[in-house]
Parts: C-alpha cells; structure tokens; sequence
C-alpha cells in the first residue's frame, strides 16, 4: 500500500490554444492564463525617400520609428528605423543615413544597417565619376541596397534591397524591402525598383514613385526632377530593423533567430508599432512597422495540494508534475 503524503488528487490535464495576434498599430498584448514563453516578428518603420535638392537646403528622407515589446519580465526588445534615402546636393553635407537598414547613397556615403536587425544602403555617384547622377538603393532587411548600376553605356540607380520572408502567421509573407533609386540627370534616366517585401519605386518625370507598403517596415522611394538640371537624384529608404526568434526562420542582416521570450500568463505587455519616415520633397514614404507575437500551444498536467509518493514518482518520470 503506497504510503501517503496527504490526501491523494486526481490529476487535471490542461490545453490552450495557439494564438497569434497581429498588431498594425500600438496596442497592448495579455498574454493568455498559461502562456510562459513568446515567439515574435518585430519590425520597425520603413525610412522615407531621399529627394532632389531644393537651393539652398539638401533633403533627405526621414528615419522611420522603432518598434517594441516591453514588459516585466523581459527586457525591452526593439528595432531600429529604417534610414532615409541620401540626397545629391552639394552642401551642406547630410552626412550619412544610418537606420535598421541603411539608407541608400546620394552624393554621399551609404547608410549602415544595424547588426542582426538589416543591411547597408548601395552607393549612389556624381556625373563627373559615372556619367550621370545616380543613387542607391535603400537597404533592405535580406540584402544589401543595390548600389548604382551600368547598362548599355549608361548607368540607373539601384533596387532597393530584398525583404526576409516569415510564417508566423501561417502563411510566409516577405516584407522589409529597401527603397529603390530615384534619378534625373539633364533628363529622366533609369530609377530603381523596390526591393522584395514592399520597397516603393524610385522615381522622376517620367516614372511614377511609390511609397513603401504599409505594415511592412519597407522603405520609400528615392525622387528626382529637372530642379537644377544636375545633383537631383534621392536614395532610396532602407527598411526598418527586422527580428524574429521564431525557430528556423531568419532575422535581418542575416542573423540567425533569437532566444526564446520569458513571459508570465495573464499579464500585459506594451506593443508599440513605429511610423514610416516621411519623404522628402516628393520622394515616397516609409511603410509603417508591425508587431506580430504567437503563444505556442500549452498542453501541461496541473498537481496540486498533496500526493502520495507513487502518484509523485509517475508524474515526474512524465515529465508532467510542476
């Protein structure tokens, strides 16, 4: 006869449901009653297009907002903004553009990405080097922003780079896309293209610019216009900061899943949602950011008050005694 502890139970066997929730804006998160851990997508706002000169200011896209979880216990986990596309203007100088992902170049150097969360900016150049004023392409959260390129004898601005593709909601949906080149050089030339994941188009007089696609931390397209007749080419936005610890997939700039989150059931975390950055005079703007979390399913046995050793011994061996 087992010798007994207390009273012996019955043992109770819990379930709960997977649930995914998709934030497009700020909000709260409850987690549900046995919920301890959390998988995410967090992605910060696109960086808007950079645009032509307008003597005797330069202009340059705006960085897009951060995106976050916060909560106790956890600590804070954010993205930064994507960059804002370069302008050509001679000075003053803007200086670079840096972001989750750069911006792309216009006179001057690319935007840097930051580690893990998105990649740099391509290299933009001057007439006096290529032939004609060109742009880069806006970083993107998969790849580097497509510097300017030849074609024919001639050169365009560059695609903005690739977005990173998840399934967290079930469906792989890529997003993250650099903005694509704008260019005008004594005439429309060649503009870049959005990058995969929701880049808008560079543009000019004679192609229609775009901004990044909403809720998908894409950054806008870089524009271009008979202003000046030269210096009137914009980068292209870079992507917002891009993370993710859902196994098996891929954060930004090529970095691996992150750990797992520590959460505790039935309590609320802050979810902030960052803005796309505004273009400049006429360049397209970022696409907003977006928060996407995932409570794995909970299948556990709950004990409680007090068992006797043999009840104890089988719970423990089944791994289903906490």
């Amino acid at each position: 006869m087992p010798r007994l502890i207390g009273a012996a139970q019955s043992v109770t066997a819990v379930s709960q449901d997977a649930v995914t929730t998709t934030f497009n804006s700020s909000g709260t998160l409850t987690t549900a009653q046995y919920t301890t851990s959390l998988q995410y997508l967090i992605i910060a706002g696109g960086g808007g297009g950079g645009g032509h000169p307008v003597a005797p200011t330069y202009t340059v896209g705006s960085r897009g907002g951060t995106s976050s979880i916060a909560g106790a216990p956890i600590t804070t986990v954010d993205t930064v903004g994507g960059g804002g596309g370069d302008t050509g203007y001679f000075t003053p100088n803007p200086g670079t553009q840096p972001g989750g992902s750069g911006g792309g170049a216009g006179r001057y150097a690319i935007g840097q990405g930051t580690a893990n969360q998105g990649y740099n900016g391509g290299d933009g150049a001057r007439a006096n080097t290529v032939g004609a004023d060109v742009s880069g392409g806006g970083g993107g959260a998969g790849s580097v922003g497509q510097p300017y390129q030849p074609i024919g004898g001639t050169v365009r601005s560059g695609n903005g780079g690739n977005g990173v593709s998840s399934n967290i909601t079930g469906s792989a949906v890529t997003r993250a896309g650099g903005g694509g080149g704008g260019q005008y050089y004594f005439g429309a030339g060649t503009v870049g293209t959005g990058g995969p994941g929701g880049g808008g188009n560079g543009g000019n007089g004679s192609n229609t610019v775009s901004s990044g696609t909403t809720n998908t931390g894409s950054g806008g397209g870089g524009w271009a216009t008979n202003i000046t007749a030269f210096q009137d080419f914009g980068g292209g936005g870079g992507a917002g900061g891009y993370r993710t610890n859902v196994p098996g997939q891929t954060s930004g700039g090529g970095a691996s899943a992150e750990s797992s989150l520590t959460v505790v059931g039935s309590t609320d975390y802050t979810i902030t949602v960052g803005a796309g950055g505004a273009g400049a005079a006429d360049a397209g703007s970022g696409g907003s950011g977006v928060v996407i979390t995932k409570q794995p399913a909970v299948s556990i046995t709950l004990a409680s008050s007090m068992w006797d050793l043999r009840t104890v011994y089988r719970q423990i061996k089944a791994d289903d005694w906490i």
